[in-house]
């Protein structure tokens, strides 16, 4: 804007001469006559003296007592030091805050102009730092500096402002305000259960999801009975009535009636949404669209429901991302009533979608076998055999791999999938902004989400990393426990819950093992392994960080007989527990006990790249998959003493650039399966399916006794085309396999231009048993992660109930329901007296138990309570001072552990000072001081390309604010009349052109002085 002609701006308003004080007069002038409010000297706008003033208010007056301001630094008659000379200053070393650099050219000028300039420049300075770290062509090592010295400016910045005093107004380093409420809720018994639309059309038609054999059961447990009542639903016992959605609702809700209980079924209504299309700009809408319909259960919570088949089968989950990543997005038709074809928006939307989707396979346990699944309302490119499809969350961050312009890039989402023992599937992804309510601290984080099987999410739980974290690997234990692995780049608050308090309130140890990782690890920009563990309930349990001083990452992840945890990965250099390094990335394997202590510790390689890529337990063999030298090796080690011990190692050969994505040991032996660019994959054992070129999809098998080659057997599914990057699951010895094809494929037929695939093939045989194809947005589907789950598809699919017990409660603690991690904290100050107090989240906070610890820490100044977040089923804090005189300040924690922002509290000032107008008539006027807030987040840094853009976002706003106060401190606040005739267009002004007109002014400030 320097070269902006501000006469221009000045013509504008009536006057080429005029100054900015005279344009601001201008403003306030207009927007009083927009609002019928009479200038203080009562003459109206135009000039001509107002009827029915009896008496006028006091001009508008500086509460410096001068209205001769002196040039603030962002004008351009100041002669401050510019942004590129600050920045070139405070690079040499020089400090942020320097006061003697704010100085006033009004001689006798309040004191508060040149502490204000002061802080200015500083955050100047920072704002110039953050620019130019954002700069393509910055090189590692300028970064570095350019992170280091900002973390130092932000340090200081931050010691000036809680230091610094001022005589007419109070700053706040936060927000001001009188009502503090929290965005992240906290979980609260939810009763009712909403199954997907299965129907559109009326409640009295016909509805396929009811047609054939459907036949279920439900046991509901009643508090208070220790027999469960079992309720079995057949609905040919309706006879010849129509299965409608109201004959059926009137069904079950006759037996569950009849069974005396309290739980209802309900017909849940979507309304129907318009078809519509842009034509010249204009939205024609092409149809009005139908209503959608779906079950509803409308529970007790005295009842727990538990719903099971007499006939099941297993099934196969596929997350996996769909659209082209390298199209830019286009705005589409809306149509929601297809299930054929994608539902879209008329706005632009994202090209890639991540989804979940669930097959019913061919295999059963049962005497009988399940009905086909039938597509379900909103349902996109369905495919027979798929019983569930789910869209997860927007925010989970799709990552291009390879070339995004090479025809072989693959969109990946989820990172991992598995089922649980209760017919659930779980998914580890990777977010980038806020996932189920729960606000993310940096620029990634970690998301475990659990779905039923019926594709409805049961919780998500977020690691909590306050820089960047990314999950590559998931296990589930036989009674439920959860092992994520991953790897954190900065801060990860690792306070691992070693004690617990009993009934009587004295603190008792759990037996778990005490973190002893710093908190932003060996380095604060570089990645270092985690793994984390949750009971069955989704509570975690403990988190161990592991980093070498050079990069690593966590690839893999198992339970033990003992739900004891082993973790594989890859390293640059020696890992924590290891002997040494053997050059480029290497191999590692952790073992840590259920309670998480660090057993062992083996790292393994050779000069060139290496990592571990699977890890399956059995007994007490550790079987361990690596590539090395772009070979597969299979090791095993015995560790029945709590240490590994090698018992035998085979190179199974070449694997062409191809990945392992899948273990099992079976009845004797051990499995792996993947994607392989080679056909030299166990060129001594039996091939029993050829290698067909290019990449395909392999599993092979060999005898758990690594020395006995006799059963090598391994089978290779593919065609023509590319099959890289294939997922891989077995169940008794049968390997699923699912993934991304461009060519054809014996047995299926080419839809899109990169189609997914289903299969199951026998190793044994190397028949291919069962297989399918489809397609997806734009042709492209990319399948990210594979779950075998046995028993959980039945007739329950069709109608979009979930087989296992319906939870209505998740966890209520605030670490559960939020990026928080237990010892983050945050501060409370007094701004009386100065009193400090810390309040610490623990791993069994609630929202009433915080609100309770932040009462008692304000000294009862502050009333919070805990209430219902509108039509959610969370609760959610809402703070407020206790009465007129009462303020307290609400203070960010230290870097890494601050839990204001999980928590979703902003941090500042809660008063009722909070927009008050400050009374230029009052005879204290000049002694008074106007709270304001700052909004300076000190947990700013520049760790990431996000992380930067966001400083420069958030320090553009503290700038602002800063020339807010000083407009203030020049014109004062807007005043009102003090005396008016009913009639006489004059009143007060409002509080939002208050904060309109200072608005205006800062940005007059900026347009006339070129700041």
């Amino acid at each position: 804007m320097n070269s902006f002609d501000s006469s221009f701006i000045l013509s504008l308003f009536g006057s080429g001469g005029s100054s900015s004080s005279d344009m601001s007069s201008l403003l306030t002038s207009y927007y009083d006559a927009k609002d019928g409010i009479t200038p203080s000297d009562g003459t109206s706008t135009n000039g001509t003296t107002n009827a029915g003033t009896t008496d006028t208010s006091t001009k508008t007056t500086s509460p410096t007592g001068s209205s001769d301001a002196p040039a603030a630094p962002w004008s351009g008659a100041s002669t401050a030091p510019q942004e590129s000379d600050l920045v070139s200053a405070v690079m040499q070393g020089q400090n942020f805050i320097n006061p003697n650099q704010a100085t006033s050219d009004v001689i006798g000028s309040s004191p508060d102009y040149t502490k204000l300039f002061t802080l200015y420049q500083g955050l100047n300075a920072l704002e110039g730092i953050a620019t130019a770290a954002s700069a393509k062509t910055v090189s590692p090592n300028q970064l570095a500096s350019y992170q280091s010295r900002f973390t130092a400016g932000v340090s200081e910045v931050e010691t000036y402002l809680s230091g610094t005093k001022y005589d007419h107004v109070n700053l706040t380093e936060g927000t001001l305000t009188q009502d503090l409420q929290n965005s992240v809720g906290a979980a609260r018994t939810n009763s009712t259960y909403v199954a997907q639309n299965i129907h559109q059309g009326s409640t009295s038609d016909a509805v396929k999801a009811f047609e054939g054999t459907v036949q279920f059961s439900v046991s509901v447990k009643r508090t208070g009975t220790a027999t469960p009542i079992a309720v079995n639903f057949d609905l040919s016992e309706m006879g010849d009535q129509t299965r409608s959605m109201s004959n059926v609702t009137a069904y079950l809700n006759g037996k569950l009636k009849a069974a005396g209980l309290d739980t209802r079924f309900a017909i849940h209504t979507t309304p129907a949404v318009p078809e519509t299309e842009t034509v010249a700009g204009n939205t024609v809408t092409i149809s009005p669209g139908q209503a959608s319909y779906g079950l509803q259960i409308n529970g007790a919570s005295f009842e727990t429901l538990t719903f099971s088949a007499q006939d099941t089968a297993d099934s196969v989950y596929v997350a996996q991302s769909t659209g082209d990543p390298t199209k830019t997005p286009t705005a589409t038709s809306t149509s929601s009533t297809s299930s054929t074809t994608s539902s879209t928006t008329s706005a632009a939307t994202t090209d890639v979608t991540s989804q979940l989707l669930k097959f019913q396979t061919d295999i059963s346990n049962t005497s009988g076998t399940p009905a086909d699944p039938v597509s379900k309302i909103g349902d996109t490119y369905y495919v027979a055999g798929e019983s569930e499809q789910t869209n997860l969350p927007s925010s989970v961050a799709n990552v291009t791999l390879g070339d995004t312009k090479s025809t072989n890039a693959i969109t990946q989402n989820a990172l991992a999938t598995a089922a649980g023992p209760d017919g659930s599937v779980y998914v580890l992804a990777n977010v980038d902004a806020t996932t189920s309510g729960q606000a993310i601290k940096g620029t990634q984080d970690v998301a475990l989400m659990k779905y039923d099987s019926a594709g409805k999410i049961v919780y998500t739980r977020t690691l909590g990393a306050s820089d960047t974290a990314s999950g590559y690997a998931l296990s589930v234990s036989a009674d439920g426990k959860v092992a994520i692995a991953g790897s954190v780049t900065g801060a990860l608050n690792v306070d691992n819950p070693t004690t617990k308090t009993n009934a009587i309130g004295l603190p008792v140890s759990t037996g778990v093992a005490a973190s002893t990782a710093p908190l932003s690890g060996q380095s604060p920009t570089t990645t270092d392994s985690f793994v984390t563990v949750f009971d069955a309930s989704g509570n975690e349990q403990w988190t161990q960080r592991r980093g070498a001083t050079a990069a690593d990452q966590a690839t893999s992840v198992a339970f033990g007989a003992d739900d004891s945890v082993y973790v594989g990965g890859k390293t640059m250099s020696t890992v924590p527990g290891a002997s040494g390094s053997y050059g480029g990335w290497d191999g590692y394997v952790m073992g840590f006990s259920a309670q998480g202590k660090s057993l062992f510790t083996q790292q393994t390689g050779t000069l060139q790249t290496d990592q571990t890529a699977q890890l399956a337990v059995s007994g007490t063999t550790l079987y361990v998959a690596s590539l090395q030298k772009n070979d597969a090796v299979l090791t095993s080690y015995d560790i029945s003493s709590g240490k590994a011990v090698q018992i035998d190692t085979r190179d199974l050969g070449g694997i062409g650039g191809g990945n392992i994505s899948g273990i099992s040991v079976y009845n004797g032996k051990v499995y792996l399966g993947g994607s392989s660019g080679s056909p030299d994959l166990l060129k001594t054992g039996t091939i029993t399916s050829t290698y067909s070129g290019g990449f395909d999809a392999f599993a092979l098998s060999v005898d758990a006794n690594l020395s006995n080659t006799d059963q090598d057997k391994v089978a290779f599914y593919g065609g023509a085309g590319t099959e890289k990057n294939a997922q891989v699951q077995f169940m008794d010895g049968k390997a699923w396999i699912s993934g991304q094809t461009n060519g054809a494929i014996a047995g299926t037929t080419k839809i899109g231009s990169e189609d997914a695939y289903l299969a199951r093939l026998n190793v044994d045989t190397g028949q291919v048993e069962y297989q399918t194809r489809y397609s997806g947005t734009d042709g492209e589907v990319a399948p990210n992660a594979i779950a075998v789950s046995q028993n959980s598809s039945s007739a329950l699919d069709k109608l979009g109930l979930p087989i296992g017990t319906v939870q209505q409660t998740d966890s209520n603690t605030i670490v559960s329901n939020s990026s928080t991690r237990a010892g983050d904290l945050f501060y409370m100050v007094d701004p009386n007296s100065g009193a400090k107090q810390t309040i610490t989240i623990s791993a069994d906070d609630t929202m009433a138990s915080l609100a309770t610890k932040i009462e008692r820490a304000s000294g009862y100044q502050l009333t919070v309570t805990v209430q219902k977040v509108l039509g959610k089923q969370q609760d959610q804090l809402d703070i407020k001072p206790a009465d007129g005189s009462s303020s307290m300040e609400f203070v960010s924690g230290p870097a890494g552990k601050d839990a204001l922002k999980g928590l979703g509290l902003s941090a500042g000032l809660v008063s009722n000072a909070a927009g008050q107008t400050m009374d230029a008539t009052s005879s204290n006027y000049l002694t008074s001081q106007k709270e304001m807030g700052l909004s300076f987040d000190s947990s700013l840094n520049l760790n990431s390309t996000q992380n930067i853009a966001n400083a420069i976002k958030s320090l553009q706003a503290t700038m602002t604010n800063v020339q807010k106060v000083y407009s203030y401190l020049k014109y004062g606040d807007p005043q009102p009349s003090k005396t008016t005739t009913p009639g006489s267009g004059t009143g007060v002004a409002p509080a939002y052109l208050t904060s309109q007109i200072a608005n205006y002014q800062a940005g007059l400030q900026r347009l006339l002085g070129g700041g």
